[in-house]
């Protein structure tokens, strides 16, 4: 049996979360995923975004 759970659960990853209360994620695999990253990681990565960003 999958168990799905609100995907705002998970917010927590995103610089800027967005309330998607309506989309709802298997709670197994979300939690495995969490367990793997860094505790400091969000979504788009800081990094990145800088280099991404910069006019250079």
């Amino acid at each position: 049996m999958t168990l799905l759970v609100p995907s705002d659960l998970y917010n927590g990853w995103f610089s800027v979360p967005v309330s998607t209360p309506h989309i709802e994620v298997n709670y197994e695999i979300m939690n495995a995923l969490v367990e793997t990253l860094p505790k400091e990681y969000t979504l788009p990565d800081p990094e990145a975004m800088a280099i991404m960003c910069s006019s250079d």
